[in-house]
């Protein structure tokens, strides 16, 4: 009889985490006998709502905020058109959309749907870093012709790491009466976050980049910008009227349940992720392969490796690698473009450059043998690439 094939190693936790052990536990009797509408004034209705009652403290919880400012979503990608879309239009309040150059499609696509539909959208510049650059923010949002408006960005960036310094930022865009929405899709579970002490006005979070189940997220909207929140989906008026549509229980007591298993051991994760990527960079050079890292050097997110191979093409090496092991050229929802990254051109990196870095995201399953494996297996395959090419 075959053996079955061993399936390579997952070093992709950036942009999925498989849901934790327990998360599934919890969820199975809401697939099954608990299964009921959360919103029907029945037994088994309110036994659900409950449920998600429970799961929506445990999520506020995660980031630090009140229960009763969680809007439930379908994921990161809703929660990111709520924001923008319902605080911003070309007559109302606020007309002035400002997003940094490095964001996700999440963002920069609802941007570009407002900028169609009259609203002003000006880019941040971003340093070399991927850090946005205060002194040109600041000096841009002097000029005497500019009205208060929403600035969106995320805390951890998804292709190359770099954390955003959120008090800062909050501070300087309220000072010129701006509202700041944050992304934390990728630093939400992998970092403490307290969103009341960073003075956000809204974060976005995501469920299966913290262990949980894919098809839910949520929403946090300060209490004194509730009123200013447009809806986008109209019906039933759930979620405090702020997201129409029937709370699916099993996916938010998933979601709950992940966002407490991450509150317990963020630090012991962070801690461990970020000692596994120390020693794959290590195993990397001492296999002989030269490697620049890409992002902020200290200012990033645990266990998250964005590497440029100089001379080496990504894609080569990526399928190369895929029988040993499943990484990533940059955001899995930009897969099929022909140009390099967006993100990696605004930290200044050339067409040729950028089609050198593959982004290395560690989890919590990533074992100390892996990382040698995967190093392993990555000098073999540039050794392999650099013969091809003589």
């Amino acid at each position: 009889m075959t053996a079955p094939a061993k399936e390579p190693l997952y070093l992709d936790f950036a942009a999925s985490t498989p849901p934790a052990d327990e998360v599934v536990e919890a969820m199975l009797p809401w697939l099954r006998h608990a299964h009921a509408n959360p919103h029907s004034e029945h037994f088994h209705g309110r036994r659900a709502a409950r449920a998600i009652d429970d799961a929506r403290e445990a999520v506020a919880a995660l980031i630090g905020g009140q229960p009763e400012s969680v809007v439930f979503t379908s994921g990161a990608t809703e929660a990111n058109n709520l924001a923008l879309k319902g605080l911003l239009s070309a007559t109302g309040a606020r007309t002035h959309l400002w997003l940094a150059d490095t964001e996700h499609k999440s963002l920069r696509e609802p941007a570009r749907y407002l900028s169609g539909v009259g609203v002003v959208v000006t880019p941040l510049a971003v340093l070399g870093t991927g850090l946005v650059d205060m002194s040109r923010l600041t000096e841009a949002w002097g000029a005497p012709h500019i009205t208060p408006g929403v600035v969106a960005i995320a805390h951890g960036n998804n292709e190359i790491g770099t954390l955003q310094p959120l008090p800062e930022l909050a501070e300087r865009a309220h000072a010129y009466g701006h509202l700041l929405h944050v992304d934390a899709a990728q630093s939400a579970g992998r970092i403490p976050l307290d969103v009341e002490a960073m003075d956000c006005d809204l974060m976005c979070v995501s469920s299966h980049k913290l262990y949980g189940p894919g098809g839910i997220g949520a929403l946090y909207v300060a209490p004194a910008v509730q009123g200013q929140l447009e809806p986008q989906l109209h019906g039933g008026g759930q979620e405090g009227g702020l997201r129409s549509g029937t709370v699916p229980a099993f996916l938010a007591v998933g979601f709950g349940t992940a966002a407490k298993l991450a509150r317990q051991r963020i630090v012991q994760d962070a801690a461990r992720q970020q000692q596994l990527a120390t020693g794959f960079l290590a195993a990397l050079s001492r296999h002989g392969v030269a490697v620049q890292l890409i992002g902020h050097p200290t200012q990033r997110l645990p266990g998250h490796l964005s590497l440029r191979f100089p001379g080496v093409d990504a894609e080569d090496l990526l399928a190369r690698l895929a029988p040993a092991l499943s990484a990533s050229t940059g955001a899995a929802c930009a897969a099929g473009e022909l140009r390099s990254s967006h993100v990696l051109r605004a930290v200044s990196l050339d067409e040729r450059t950028a089609g050198e870095v593959i982004r290395f995201t560690l989890g919590r399953s990533t074992r100390e043998d892996d990382i040698e494996v995967a190093a392993e297996r990555t000098a073999v395959a540039i050794s392999r690439i650099q013969e091809h090419s003589g």
